[in-house]
């Protein structure tokens, strides 16, 4: 019995031995991994949220568009309509909306801001829509 015992422990320590020249390559695997994941997952994330803000602005555009042709309105209502879609939504931040470009015949709202960032970048998201002026005929 006692050769037996003596035989396990020896295979045992054997087994420890052995494991620690590779104790630790998980961990330096890990560490070194993890933070190319976190970045591409944030580069991901971040292509995500400019997407979304410039389909935001660009929607804002076009109801300010729409809103400032329609029938006895102005350039001025649709820039306040673009104003309030975006303040709803809240996507595109510092938002500015302006009206220049506009004729009687047409009327132009271009929607500019920044874009939330996770990476250190200043995004900045630019989107117009123009619309004709509905006249009584």
């Amino acid at each position: 019995m006692r050769q037996a015992i003596e035989r396990w422990w020896r295979h045992r320590i054997q087994v420890a031995r052995s494991g620690r020249r590779d104790s630790g390559i998980a961990t330096l695997e890990f560490l070194i991994i993890a933070p190319m994941l976190l970045f591409i997952s944030l580069l991901v994330l971040q292509l995500g949220v400019f997407f979304l803000a410039s389909t935001a602005a660009h929607t804002a555009a076009r109801k300010g568009a729409q809103t400032g042709a329609e029938f006895e309105s102005s350039p001025g209502a649709g820039a306040a309509r673009a104003q309030l879609w975006l303040g709803q939504v809240g996507v595109v931040q510092q938002a500015q909306v302006s009206t220049a470009g506009s004729t009687g015949e047409r009327v132009r709202v271009t929607v500019t801001g920044r874009v939330m960032n996770f990476l250190p970048w200043d995004l900045r998201v630019e989107r117009s829509a123009e619309d004709t002026v509905e006249k009584n005929q």
